[in-house]
């Protein structure tokens, strides 16, 4: 049997979508900023520290690998813009969401905070998560809901760090599964 581990950018996709994924009215527009160490070893502009001074550098604009992966796992078209930014680790999601009704801020949140209510390494808040408050920590930080007037349109935000949540942190909790 595989069991697969998910990418760090689409795990905070995902855990953004997902509890409001069946309200939907099109694709959700992820813009995604990770610190360069999400840009992986082999050395190029992206992991560049220099480079990256004072600089946020836009890459893969469409068809990014974990853009196709979020299609494909939560079964909804997803828009993805992921950029590398100067700091080491960290990932915030900035995802804006259409939705099909009117919903209330307080029932947005509701649905968030019901769908990982027993999800230890979920944190749904109120606030903006930033990176600085997830970095060197296991989970992920769900929050900045943001409703614009007519109901039908939400923003939500979501961090974790990419070195832990997105990628050691996941590959323990697939194995406690498996096991």
């Amino acid at each position: 049997r595989r069991i697969s581990n998910p990418g760090c950018y689409a795990t905070a996709m995902q855990l953004a979508i997902a509890p409001l994924k069946d309200l939907l009215a099109g694709p959700p527009a992820c813009f995604g900023v990770s610190g360069y160490s999400g840009a992986g070893t082999t050395p190029s502009d992206k992991n560049n520290p220099e480079k990256l001074r004072d600089n946020l550098m836009p890459y893969s604009l469409v068809n990014h690998m974990h853009e196709r992966e979020v299609t494909r796992h939560l079964d909804v078209p997803v828009e993805f813009m992921p950029h590398v930014a100067p700091h080491f680790r960290g990932i915030t999601m900035t995802v804006n969401l259409w939705l099909t009704q009117a919903q209330t801020l307080e029932a947005v949140k509701a649905r968030y905070v019901e769908k990982y209510k027993n999800e230890a390494l979920i944190e749904v808040i109120d606030d903006a998560p930033w990176v600085s408050h997830i970095a060197n920590r296991h989970g992920a930080q769900i929050g900045g809901f943001t409703l614009a007037p007519g109901g039908k349109r939400i923003v939500v935000v979501a961090t974790l760090d990419n070195l832990l949540k997105g990628a050691a942190t996941q590959a323990m909790q697939n194995l406690n599964l498996a096991l």
